[in-house]
């Protein structure tokens, strides 16, 4: 079909070149009635002007066709970019709650190991235990991270959907990020013991208020 409009629009371009050339040479000869080729002049110019003409309504009736199609594809475009929407935002939701859960188990289980070792040690050093710690629960530690990177996959999905409302957008990347955090957290051993158990504690609390806030969308 835009074939067909180009097409039109190049024969209109031509009529419209012929007509003016026409319509000069019958303009300049209009005093001599008799003269064969005014005649020959006035004939072509007329016949290029319903060429214009013809052509004109064409190639707007197949851009009309055009653009109605276009705007259908946009259409259905959109209620498949809400339906998509519809069910990302559910796995989201499912993915994130079981993430959140995986995370805050591991931070209290390494939580409760790093206090035991503080209990248990006359000459305690923080590096040593929380080597020891991390490589207890390496197998938690990857599938978190894998489960990370999929969050992730998902959050950019719902971010590159022109249907979502951009608060929603926004909810559902601040929930990534602080749980992404928080993972880092449980993966990640930094700082004190105290510094650790006051950081779980806060990012612990993010997480169940990004849930509720998701649940809500």
């Amino acid at each position: 079909m835009e074939i067909l409009v180009t097409l039109f629009d190049l024969v209109f371009l031509v009529a419209f070149i012929v007509a003016i050339v026409y319509g000069i040479r019958w303009f300049k000869g209009r005093k001599d009635k008799e003269n064969e080729s005014l005649k020959k002049n006035k004939k072509y110019f007329w016949i290029s002007l319903i060429v214009m003409i013809i052509s004109l309504l064409i190639a707007g009736m197949a851009q009309g066709s055009i653009d109605e199609a276009q705007e259908q594809q946009a259409q259905e475009q959109q209620e498949k970019n809400k339906s998509n929407y519809k069910d990302d935002k559910e796995d989201f939701i499912d993915q994130y709650g079981t993430l959140g859960s995986k995370v805050e188990e591991l931070s209290k289980q390494e939580g409760k190991e790093w206090s035991d070792a503080i209990d248990n040690s006359d000459d305690f050093d923080v590096e040593s235990a929380v080597d020891t710690i991390q490589s207890n629960h390496t197998d938690e530690i990857d599938e978190i991270d894998s489960k990370v990177n999929d969050l992730h996959d998902l959050d950019q999905k719902i971010q590159k959907n022109d249907s979502v409302k951009k608060s929603d957008k926004e909810t559902i990347h601040k929930s990534y990020l602080d749980l992404k955090h928080f993972a880092n957290h449980a993966t990640n051993i930094s700082g004190s013991y105290n510094d650790f158990t006051d950081e779980h504690n806060e990012l612990d609390q993010k997480t169940a208020d990004h849930m509720e806030e998701l649940q809500d969308l």
